[in-house]
């Protein structure tokens, strides 16, 4: 199983239509978003992939009715908490929430601080960082591939 998690998108376009080339050229089984999409013109570009999506709302996600009706279309999943193949996507407003999910011993895709990181204990906690590159500079994505983590930069 080979997919790539992202964060933190922002509506920045270009570095989305970026992020979209990088993985048009990845053989991909699924996208994982780990929130703050922001709004639904921004959803709607990853249509062009031609994948499925694993969407968690973010803190600053507006218009979640809309998102969820583009999600739907779509065949993508998403909510405040959303399983996927290989573990859990969460945004990570919430440390108490995140202490629980830890418990499963599974891969916790998080974004919201923007720094990628990458933490192995029982369970895997992955911040693929943020493909806006508004507060680090850095625009980050993850590729997991049979439970290795590549941390790329865009």
């Amino acid at each position: 199983m080979r997919f790539a998690a992202i964060s933190d998108t922002h509506d920045n376009l270009e570095a989305v239509r970026e992020l979209i080339d990088a993985l048009r050229r990845e053989k991909l089984d699924f996208v994982v978003h780990a929130g703050d999409v922001i709004s639904p013109f921004t959803l709607k570009e990853f249509e062009s992939l031609g994948l499925k999506l694993y969407i968690a709302f973010g803190n600053n996600d507006g218009e979640k009715n809309i998102l969820t009706q583009i999600a739907e279309k779509n065949g993508w999943e998403i909510g405040d908490i959303v399983e996927f193949p290989a573990g859990i996507v969460y945004h990570g407003t919430d440390r108490r929430i995140l202490e629980i999910l830890k418990k499963t011993g599974g891969l916790i895709v998080t974004g919201h601080t923007h720094e990628p990181e990458v933490v192995r204990e029982k369970t895997v906690i992955l911040n693929p960082g943020e493909v806006c590159g508004y507060l680090t500079g850095k625009r980050t994505f993850a590729i997991v591939e049979d439970g290795d983590v590549s941390l790329i930069d865009l």
